[in-house]
């Protein structure tokens, strides 16, 4: 199961792996605090299109057509489909900084890789 949190909310015993999907890096200390268990920046949208969104909150659909596009022609389809897979079998959990719970980089994420576990399963 994937989950989307904030990356301020508590941890929680089925988060599972907790992952900063955010084009930016973290601190240690906020990594620390905040149990974050890998930064993968390079799963977030450009930081071009991560800053347009932050100027233009009520654009996510386009944000998230955009970022749905860079993944999957930005060369990281054959990870972006382990990771699907992976959401499938066990907890991981997807953390952002957004104030918005609905409308962010870890949600748009989130939505890309369950339309990918819907086609990874639909493979013979």
């Amino acid at each position: 199961m994937i989950k989307v949190k904030h990356l301020m909310e508590p941890v929680e015993p089925d988060d599972g792996a907790r992952f900063w999907v955010e084009p930016f890096g973290l601190t240690r200390d906020l990594r620390e605090w905040c149990a974050v268990g890998a930064v993968l920046p390079h799963l977030g949208p450009p930081r071009e299109l991560w800053q347009w969104f932050d100027r233009h909150p009520l654009a996510y659909e386009m944000f998230r057509g955009c970022y749905h596009e860079h993944l999957a022609h930005g060369g990281m389809t054959s990870a972006l489909d382990q990771l699907a897979r992976a959401g499938a079998a066990h907890n991981f959990t997807l953390l952002h900084q957004a104030d918005d719970p609905e409308h962010n980089t870890a949600t748009a994420l989130f939505e890309f890789l369950i339309q990918r576990q819907a086609w990874c399963a639909a493979e013979p």
